[in-house]
């Protein structure tokens, strides 16, 4: 890289970083009432010509360091890609991942999209882990097997290019023409149209069954809404009380036609211990069935869940909680 683009980029991720910074300080979620000053149109437009005129290069799509991981994406998206290239996607729910990983063998990643979490996760594993990562969107699933590839995980990640839901059969993906990871079951879901595509659907229990493969010790959920859907049809898996991670968004999952209260049910049935993920402080809040239904228990920085059922993963989490 010239000494220029270093320069610009440089600039455009100290912008980018300190754009986040103010979208987390308390007088900015004051003002917004909570909201992301991420959802104004024209900050949303200049965040993302940052990004564009910064850190991507003509006819080229962005790759980034993440990590210990290098990640390739498309540069039209407007979250995933700039905030892995800032090195601050998610990076305390990867943190708490990572750890998970690190006492693990086997992962289901539902909802891979370009491999972030494929990639840390699967770096993370002992010598003999595997991780199984399913992406049903076809542009998602091209970078995310070059990224699998440039990282000399082949051998521990086994790509699934399908949906996952309660039953096998097809499911009609509406793509977002505004993220890479927007694309949800529900057409309300994803903002700005651009098609949709009908890719063929598993379960996890089916899946598990057919490939003659024990529960995993970890799944990790992100679909956009749709996943009361995807532990509907793990109801076999469950049992075994894998580790979960997922997001809890009622309006998107209300859309998809599951609601929040009726994955929460699925959730507690399992699950001894719950948490809800601040992103803000960096810990890990326990949280039961009432109190998720209070009105101010979901929010930004607070939309991420963790189930723990096995004591090993509830012992690599203690840094971040203080149950027992």
């Amino acid at each position: 890289m010239t000494s220029s683009k270093h320069l610009r980029k440089k600039a455009a991720i100290t912008v980018m970083r300190a754009a986040r910074a103010a979208n987390r300080s308390k007088i900015t979620r004051t003002l917004l009432r909570g909201r992301s000053v991420r959802r104004l149109p024209l900050v949303n437009r200049l965040y993302h010509t940052v990004f564009r005129l910064g850190v991507t290069t003509s006819g080229h799509d962005p790759e980034a360091h993440y990590r210990g991981v290098v990640l390739t994406g498309p540069a039209w998206d407007a979250t995933i890609m700039p905030s892995v290239s800032a090195g601050y996607y998610e990076e305390f729910e990867v943190t708490l991942y990572e750890r998970l990983a690190a006492a693990s063998r086997t992962i289901l990643d539902i909802g891979a999209n370009i491999g972030v979490y494929a990639c840390t996760g699967a770096t993370r594993l002992p010598p003999d882990g595997t991780l199984i990562a399913f992406e049903p969107v076809p542009e998602n699933i091209g970078y995310l097997r070059r990224n699998v590839d440039r990282n000399h995980l082949t051998t521990r990640v086994t790509i699934e290019p399908i949906a996952v839901g309660a039953t096998p059969g097809d499911l009609t993906v509406h793509l977002s023409g505004e993220q890479s990871g927007k694309h949800s079951a529900a057409a309300a879901n994803v903002g700005t149209p651009a098609g949709a595509v009908t890719i063929p659907m598993t379960s996890i229990d089916t899946y598990l069954a057919r490939h003659d493969l024990p529960p995993p010790d970890i799944i990790k959920i992100d679909v956009e809404g749709y996943e009361g859907f995807v532990l509907h049809g793990a109801a076999e898996t469950l049992t075994a009380q894998p580790t979960l991670l997922f997001e809890l968004h009622p309006q998107l999952q209300a859309n998809c036609g599951c609601s929040a209260g009726e994955l929460l049910d699925l959730v507690f049935a399992h699950y001894p211990w719950v948490f809800v993920v601040d992103e803000l402080d960096n810990a890990l809040r326990p949280a039961t069935r009432d109190s998720l239904d209070a009105p101010d228990a979901i929010g930004l920085y607070r939309s991420n869940l963790v189930a723990i059922g096995r004591q090993h993963h509830l012992d690599a989490l203690r840094p971040w909680h203080a149950s027992p």
